[in-house]
């Protein structure tokens, strides 16, 4: 029986574009305030998934563009319940702007997607 081989690092590899010179880490980190102006914006979003996409893109950094928390996690950094966790974060997939990978036993990793760009 072979293990179970994990599709993290693919698309880790596949979404990171890193370069040696620091301008990916900066193009990131202006493309996640916009991202942020765009949620601001965005008709209808409600207050909840507003504070949870921003307090994890805040936890994002220029080399790996993702960060990585178990919602129970989120929630207790954050002083909320999971289940409001649960529910920001799947308005923000929902409405296209939060990717989200899951592994099974793992905490998930979270990248910004910005359709607008």
């Amino acid at each position: 029986m072979s293990a179970k081989k994990s599709f993290r690092p693919k698309i880790l590899q596949t979404i990171r574009q890193a370069n040696d010179n620091g301008d990916d880490a900066a193009a990131f980190y202006e493309n996640r305030r916009k991202w942020a102006e765009y949620l601001v914006a965005m008709p209808g979003l409600s207050d909840r998934a507003f504070r949870v996409g921003y307090w994890l893109s805040r936890r994002m950094n220029g080399d790996d563009k993702c960060c990585w928390y178990s919602v129970p996690g989120i929630a207790e950094r954050m002083g909320k319940s999971e289940r409001s966790i649960r529910y920001g974060i799947a308005e923000l997939r929902e409405r296209n702007v939060l990717i989200v990978v899951e592994e099974k036993g793992k905490q998930n990793c979270y990248f910004l997607h910005a359709p607008f760009m």
